[in-house]
């Protein structure tokens, strides 16, 4: 996947050539220690002088260059993570419902925060370092030849056994670091599914159970990032060996031309500086170039939550909510998730505005299917879903929204205070707001909280009681003035005086069209409904009217 975008490529490159100066630099201590040993060996104090200034302002510039480099290197991987995440939850969160459900998102969780970490410690910090140790090792290259074309020739024997052992690992070390993030998404997923079930856990007394699942998944995962490692390791070894005993090469071949007078002690100290130099580069490209190719399947993995076939761009939320003006209107809707197993058969039935009607039917029957084709979950169904004779499917899902809201049986709550969880990042007048705290029933208890609106929710709403919960939802959608108000069981948790008094409130809404759907209606509220369906073997029976 592109992890750079015109900018990020421009600091790269920027980076890669702050880098590269200052490897190039680095380089050149060999020569100032040769000129040094030499004027030493000669007695010249004036080039002994002027070589102390020279050093002084090298090491002036040599600092510049690194902490400039290291500065742009950090700033470089701050950018590509950040645009790494926001392209993953852009693409997680643009997913059709079908799609979004069809992973764990524990396994999203694993992208966002594992899956970048890996990017980030085995593709961005051994790319700097390989482009850095790359022109480190030209430019040691180039001082070698220019001291002893012979003592080069040695090195590039070691050079050629060198890229041996990563040549052999690269393909073992791409598939182990593959299964390890693998089993990070499913290390991640299982954590999460443990602290959800806190409570069963506890009241099950499941933690021995539990803690023993824990433990093995645990130790799995850290099984397979040792498999990874190992063969890390093992590259690491060879390459700390052949970078030992070419170095004590270099140093018996030097001494020798040394004895021969065929070079001077300066030039001998810069060659055995050089060979670290040379065998360095060399060594931590052998152990970063396998990470870079072993990355490549995490890349493919995160291209895959970041791409997404919808182009049309994100619609902002709008005040004006449209008018439900003909209705809603099924026609000889058939649907299923498995082809000939359908779960809804030719449903046909008008919701005129402002009625409020009641779909009863048992668990499993249908009818929250048939509420996720009425606000475009699925679009693969037979038949026909307009809203004002429009199509569902040629509704963008920004006016689909504005239309109809749904409260559902689990209200999600951010972990924010109640204000936000009402408007939601949209901005509402004053006015608007007290409207719907008043409809919704948030007044009631509003009083005896310390901070009112901007009172802490907590985690998903743990600091409010369910019946509160359900109200700042139905708050959240009268706020909008939606003309279409679907309750999913919203009401079927609660008790049955808190489930009265919300549905009431909303029976008492003049032109809201409303939509019930449970398997249980409460008796004395069921002649405020204008018509009551029953949904059974997934077939609409004939509508009773409300008395």
């Amino acid at each position: 996947m592109k992890l750079y975008d015109k900018r990020g490529r421009l600091l790269i490159v920027f980076t890669l050539l702050l880098g590269g100066i200052s490897a190039a630099l680095s380089a050149f201590i060999s020569m100032i220690l040769q000129k040094v040993i030499d004027s030493a060996a000669r007695n010249d104090m004036d080039s002994f002088t002027k070589l102390i200034l020279a050093t002084l302002i090298y090491l002036a510039i040599l600092g510049t260059m690194g902490f400039l480099e290291a500065y742009c290197g950090k700033l470089m991987i701050k950018n590509v993570t950040k645009t790494l995440r926001d392209k993953i939850f852009h693409g997680v969160m643009k997913r059709t419902p079908g799609e979004f459900s069809s992973q764990n998102t524990a396994d999203y969780l694993s992208a966002l925060i594992n899956d970048v970490k890996l990017v980030e410690e085995n593709h961005l910090i051994p790319l700097l370092l390989c482009a850095q140790m790359g022109v480190l090792f030209l430019t040691t290259l180039g001082i070698l030849l220019y001291l002893s074309p012979l003592v080069t020739a040695v090195l590039f024997l070691f050079l050629v056994l060198m890229f041996t052992v990563p040549a052999l690992l690269g393909k073992k070390i791409q598939k182990r670091q593959e299964a390890y993030s693998a089993k990070l998404a499913e290390f991640t997923a299982k954590s999460k599914d443990f602290f959800n079930g806190f409570e069963v856990i506890r009241g099950y007394t499941m933690r021995p159970y539990i803690l023993k699942k824990f433990t093995r998944i645990n130790r799995d995962t850290a099984d397979r990032k040792l498999a990874a490692d190992t063969l890390l390791a093992v590259n690491e070894c060879f390459s700390d060996i052949l970078s030992a005993v070419s170095v004590l090469v270099i140093v018996f071949v030097s001494s020798y031309l040394m004895m021969k007078g065929r070079i001077t002690a300066g030039t001998l100290l810069a060659l055995i500086q050089l060979s670290g130099t040379f065998v360095t580069p060399v060594v931590l490209l052998m152990q970063n170039l396998p990470k870079i190719t072993g990355i490549r399947p995490v890349l493919k993995h995160l291209e895959a939550y970041s791409h997404t076939q919808d182009g049309t761009p994100e619609e902002e939320p709008s005040c004006n909510s449209p008018l439900l003006e003909t209705g809603i209107t099924f026609t000889g809707v058939t649907f299923g998730y498995v082809p000939g197993q359908h779960v809804l058969k030719d449903i046909s039935l008008t919701i005129t505005p402002g009625t409020k009607c009641a779909l009863l039917g048992e668990s499993g029957g249908g009818k929250t299917t048939l509420i996720k084709l009425l606000t475009g979950y699925y679009n693969d169904f037979a038949g026909s879903i307009c809203y004002d004779g429009i199509p569902v499917g040629k509704l963008s899902q920004g006016r689909l929204n504005r239309i109809a809201a749904v409260i559902h049986q689990n209200v999600f709550l951010f972990d924010t205070d109640i204000y936000d969880n009402i408007c939601l990042g949209e901005t509402f007048s004053k006015e608007q707001l007290d409207d719907a705290v008043k409809a919704s029933g948030i007044s009631r208890f509003l009083p005896g909280l310390e901070k009112g609106l901007h009172s802490e929710v907590g985690e998903n709403g743990q600091n409010l009681s369910g019946g509160q919960r359900q109200r700042v939802a139905v708050a959240r959608a009268l706020i909008r003035s939606t003309p279409v108000l679907v309750m999913d069981e919203g009401t079927s948790a609660l008790d049955r005086r808190t489930a009265h008094e919300i549905e009431e409130d909303l029976l008492r809404q003049e032109n809201l069209t409303l939509l019930t759907i449970t398997h249980h209606m409460d008796e004395t509220l069921m002649d405020r409904y204008d018509k009551i369906y029953y949904l059974k073997n997934g077939r609409i029976s004939c509508p009773q009217m409300g008395v």
